[in-house]
C-alpha cells in the first residue's frame, strides 16, 4: 500500500503526489542538519531527525489517506497532529535516559512541537493531560478539548494496527528500531510520562527552563519551516560569502576617510574605533553597544563591525552568522536598506543572487526573492523571505521581537535562522520602557542558548542592560557627545494651545531658515499646518505635511522630496508627527517639538543642523494642551513627568549625554514594569497563548493596537484604482485558495502602500467590499470629499455624512 503526504488535484485530475516516507525523510534530514549547525550535539541532531520522521505519523491512517483523495471529513478522524505528537514522544522516550539532566525533557518538547506544527503554540497547561484523569478508559475526567483528541486517537490506533506491516516497512526504511506494534500498545504510557516531565520542569530553575524554552522554539521553527518548504517544493539556496573589508572599500570610494576635521573627521574616528574594537573583543562576550550622537555614521560603522565580527566567528568557531539589522519603523528601513544594498553591490554575483545576500522584510515590502538571475515564484519567494534565508536581513522590531516572544506559526518560521546570528538593534530606545526587563531576559536567552550576538545602536543609551552585561564598542563615547555642539534646546513648559504656538511661529519666522515642527497627534498637526499655511503669507518657501494620515506611498515620496530640497539649499517648512524622528535623514535649521520623552526630543534634535554646517541650530520644546496635554495623552504621565524633571530653559548638545542618562534612571524607577514581569512568568510557565486571565506570551504587543480603528484603502491615483481592481478580482472573488494567495502576494506591497488606519466613526459609512471584510474602500470619485492629497484623511467629517453603497 502506498501512503502519501500531499496530493494536488486540478479539474478532477491529480497533478502532484508526494510519498509520505519521502516527505518524512526530507523534513527529518533538514531538521537534523539545522540542529547540528547550531547545537553541535549528536543526540540533539538525532532528536531533530526523529521529530521529522514522526511529525506526520498520523497520515498513515486510512482516514487521512481517504481525506487526501476525496476531501471527505470523517468525524475528524483524519486529524493527525495529536497521534503524531504522542508517537514522536514515544520514539524519543525509548532513546534517552529520562532522568538525565537537560535531555530528560526532549519527549515533552517533541510532543508539544509536533502537536502544534499546523497551527500556533498554545500552553503546557492546556495541552498536557493530567495523568490522574487518564485512569478512566472513556476519559470522562479529561476536559472536552483533549478528550476529543483521545477518543479520535483510540480509533486511529485501531486503524494503524490493521496496516501495521505496511507502516512498519516504511519506518524500517527511515530509522532502525521503531516498533509500530509496541507504540500501539503503550501510547497511554507516553501521556503519563509527558505529564511527569511537565511537573518536574515546573520545579526547575530559570536557567534550565530557558534552555528548554529556546530548544522548544528552535525545533518547532525548524520543523514548520522545513515541512512547509518540502510540501511546496521550495528550492534551497546556498549560503554566501561577504568580504570582511567590504565596508572599508565602500567608504574609500565615496568619502575622504583621512579627514580629521569637523563632522567628517568625527565620523571617521568613530568608524575606525568601532571596527578596531570589534576585532579585539573576547568572543565569549555576546552583547555590545554602540552609543554615538545622531548623524555620526552609526549605520556604516555598525554594519562594518557586524561583517568583521561575522568573519571572526567564522574563522574561530566554524559558523557563519546571518546579520539581522532591525529598526523600529518601516519608514526608516528603506534608507538603511539602500545603504547596505549599495555596499553589497560591490560583490561580483550580487545582482545575480541578490536575495541570497540581502532581503528586506516587513509588512509593506515586496514579496520577491531573486536567485540565479531568476525571481522565484511568489509563493516560493514568500517562504524564503519569511524564514529569513539570506545573509543580511533588514527588518522591523515587530518582525524580530514578535518572533523572539513568539507563539504564532507565521512568525516562528524564522526562529531557527536567528540562531547564531548577529543582531543589530537600531534606535532601541523606541521600545516601550515597560518591556525593557523582558527584552533583557529574551536577549540573554538567545545569546546564551542560541549563540547570538547583539549590538545595540543608539544616541540615547537606554538602560536595557547593566553596564557589566554589555561591551561598549566606542570607548570614551561621552567625549563625542560633548565634542558636538550642533544644537541648543530651548524649553518653555508653560501650557500653550495651538493658536498660541501658531502665533509664536509667525512672530519669529525667518525666511532664511528651514523649519521642522513635530507635534504629538495627527489632529494637532493638521490644525497647526492648516492654520499656519493660511496665516503665513510667504512665496518662496514650500510647505510639507507628514504623518500616518497620508498613504504610505505618498509619505515616502514626500520624505524623499523634502530631503532633496534640503540638499539643494531650499528653505522649507515641514509639519509632522513623530514619523520623522527615528532615522529619517533630514537636516533643517530650526526644530519645534511638542513636549515628549527625552529620547524623542533628542531624536528630534538630530534633524536639526545634522551636518554641523550652520553654527548652532535651535530646538524649541513647548508644552501644548487642549484641556489636557497632548504629550501625556500619547506618552503617559511617567515619561512626561520624568522629562520635565531633567529639562531646563536652555540645554546645549554637549550636555545631552548627562541629561539622557538622568532621564532613563528616573523613568526606570517610576515606570510600571508589570508587563515584563507577566511576560517572563509566561516564559517560565511555557504559556504561549492562554485565556484572558492568564499571563501568556501572546499578550506581548510591541505596537498597541488601536481600539475602534479600521483600515481604509484610499484610491488616490490610477495605480491605486488598478491595484484595487486586482484585489477585488484576484483575491476577494477568487475561490481557489492557492490562486487567491498568489494573487494577494503579487499585489500586497502596492495594496498596503494605499492603506491608512482611521477611527471607525469616520469610516463606518464607507464601502465594505464584502460582508466580513476588515478593509474599507474610499473610491476615487469620492476622494475630494474625504481625503486631501496635501494633508490626507479628513478628520472633521460630519458623522451623518453618507459616502455611498
Amino acid at each position: 500500500m502506498d501512503f502519501y503526504s500531499h496530493i494536488q488535484n486540478e479539474d478532477n485530475e491529480t497533478t502532484f503526489k508526494r510519498l509520505l516516507r519521502d516527505h518524512l525523510n526530507d523534513v527529518a534530514e533538514a531538521i537534523k542538519d539545522d540542529t547540528a549547525y547550531v547545537y553541535n550535539d549528536a543526540l540533539l541532531s538525532k532528536i531533530g531527525y526523529l521529530i521529522g520522521i514522526g511529525h506526520d505519523f498520523g497520515k498513515y491512517t486510512t482516514f487521512f489517506q481517504k481525506y487526501l483523495l476525496t476531501g471527505e471529513n470523517q468525524l475528524n478522524l483524519q486529524r493527525h497532529g495529536f497521534i503524531s505528537a504522542v508517537f514522536t514522544a514515544y520514539q524519543i522516550m525509548r532513546l534517552i535516559d529520562l532522568n538525565e539532566g537537560r535531555y530528560m525533557y526532549l519527549p515533552l518538547i517533541a510532543y508539544f512541537d509536533v502537536l502544534h506544527h499546523h497551527g500556533d503554540l498554545n500552553s503546557f497547561k492546556d495541552d498536557i493531560i493530567d495523568s490522574q484523569s487518564l485512569e478512566d478508559e472513556d476519559f470522562i475526567y479529561v476536559d472536552e478539548r483533549m478528550r476529543d483528541k483521545l477518543i479520535i486517537m483510540k480509533e486511529q490506533i485501531k486503524d494503524i494496527i490493521k496496516n501495521k506491516e505496511d507502516i512498519q516497512r516504511e519506518y524500517d526504511m527511515l530509522h532502525e528500531g521503531i516498533n509500530i506494534t509496541n507504540f500501539c500498545s503503550k501510547w497511554l504510557e507516553v501521556l503519563h510520562e509527558i505529564d511527569r516531565e511537565r511537573y518536574k520542569l515546573s520545579m526547575e530553575d530559570k536557567e534550565l527552563k530557558s534552555y528548554v524554552f529556546s530548544l522548544l522554539l528552535f525545533y518547532y521553527s525548524a520543523l514548520i519551516d522545513s515541512d512547509k518548504r518540502n510540501a511546496a517544493g521550495v528550492r534551497y539556496t546556498e549560503r554566501k560569502k561577504i568580504p570582511q573589508n567590504i565596508v572599508d572599500d565602500f567608504r574609500k570610494s565615496r568619502f575622504n576617510i583621512n579627514s580629521k576635521e569637523g563632522i567628517f573627521g568625527l565620523r571617521n574616528e568613530i568608524y575606525n574605533k568601532t571596527v578596531d574594537k570589534i576585532q579585539k573583543v573576547n568572543l565569549d562576550k555576546h552583547i555590545f553597544t554602540l552609543t554615538a550622537p545622531t548623524g555620526t555614521g552609526k549605520t556604516l560603522a555598525s554594519f562594518s563591525a557586524a561583517v568583521k565580527l561575522r568573519h571572526r566567528i567564522e574563522n574561530e568557531r566554524g559558523i557563519t552568522p546571518r546579520i539581522i539589522y532591525s529598526l523600529p519603523f518601516t519608514s526608516i528601513i528603506d534608507q538603511n536598506y539602500d545603504v547596505i544594498d549599495e555596499v553589497l553591490s560591490q560583490i561580483d554575483d550580487f545582482s545575480r543572487d541578490k536575495s541570497a545576500y540581502l532581503i528586506k522584510h516587513h509588512h509593506l515590502s515586496d514579496v520577491k526573492y531573486r536567485y540565479e538571475n531568476e525571481d522565484r515564484p511568489v509563493d516560493e519567494s514568500l517562504m524564503l523571505v519569511e524564514s529569513w534565508n539570506s545573509e543580511v536581513i533588514v527588518t522591523t522590531f515587530v518582525q524580530l521581537l514578535h518572533t523572539l516572544f513568539g507563539y504564532k506559526n507565521r512568525f516562528l518560521k524564522k526562529f531557527h535562522n536567528i540562531a547564531n546570528s548577529i543582531i543589530l538593534l537600531d534606535e532601541v530606545q523606541n521600545i516601550d520602557v515597560k518591556y525593557w526587563p523582558a527584552i533583557n531576559t529574551i536577549l540573554h536567552i538567545i545569546t546564551k542558548e542560541l549563540h547570538c550576538y547583539i549590538i545595540l545602536l543608539t544616541a540615547t543609551k537606554p538602560l536595557i542592560f547593566d553596564e557589566e552585561d554589555a561591551i561598549e564598542l566606542l570607548d570614551n563615547n561621552e567625549k563625542y557627545f560633548k565634542a558636538l555642539n550642533r544644537v541648543k534646546l530651548i524649553t518653555d513648559l508653560k501650557s500653550k494651545n495651538l493658536d498660541e504656538l501658531v502665533d509664536i511661529f509667525i512672530n519669529n519666522y525667518n525666511e532664511g531658515k528651514s523649519y521642522l515642527v513635530i507635534l504629538n497627534t495627527i489632529k494637532s498637526s493638521l490644525n497647526f499646518y492648516n492654520q499656519l499655511k493660511s496665516r503665513l503669507n510667504i512665496k518662496n518657501t514650500n510647505f510639507y505635511y507628514l504623518s500616518t494620515n497620508i498613504v504610505p506611498k505618498e509619505r515616502l515620496n514626500r520624505i524623499n522630496k523634502i530631503r532633496d530640497e534640503i540638499k539643494e539649499g531650499k528653505k522649507i517648512i515641514v509639519v509632522s508627527t513623530q514619523v520623522v524622528e527615528a532615522g529619517v535623514d533630514l537636516d533643517v535649521d530650526i526644530v519645534i517639538r511638542d513636549l515628549a520623552p527625552i529620547d524623542s526630543i533628542v531624536q528630534a534634535s538630530g534633524r536639526c543642523n545634522r551636518g554641523n554646517l550652520k553654527g548652532i541650530g535651535s530646538v524649541y520644546v513647548y508644552n501644548l494642551s487642549d484641556k489636557r496635554s497632548y504629550s501625556s495623552m500619547v506618552y503617559g504621565a511617567v515619561s512626561i513627568d520624568s522629562a520635565k524633571n531633567v529639562l531646563r530653559d536652555e540645554i546645549e548638545e554637549e550636555s545631552f549625554y548627562d541629561m539622557i542618562n538622568q532621564y532613563f534612571e528616573i523613568v526606570k524607577q517610576k515606570k510600571d514594569l508589570s508587563a515584563s514581569s507577566d511576560l517572563i512568568e509566561a516564559i517560565d510557565n511555557f504559556c504561549f497563548d492562554g485565556g484572558e486571565n492568564v499571563n501568556s506570551i501572546s499578550k506581548f504587543h510591541l505596537i498597541d493596537e488601536k481600539a475602534q480603528y479600521v483600515d481604509v484603502f484610499i484610491q488616490v491615483d490610477k495605480n491605486a484604482i488598478s491595484t484595487w481592481e486586482k484585489y477585488e478580482q484576484g483575491v476577494l472573488h477568487e475561490k481557489d485558495f492557492k490562486k487567491r494567495q498568489e494573487n494577494y502576494l503579487n499585489i500586497r506591497s502596492d495594496l498596503k502602500s494605499y492603506i491608512i488606519s482611521v477611527p471607525l466613526k469616520l469610516a463606518k459609512n464607507m464601502i465594505s467590499p464584502t460582508k466580513n471584510s476588515s478593509l474599507f474602500l474610499l473610491p476615487y470619485e469620492n476622494l475630494n470629499d474625504y481625503y486631501s492629497l496635501e494633508t490626507g484623511f479628513n478628520r472633521n467629517i460630519d458623522d451623518d455624512t453618507i459616502l455611498f453603497f
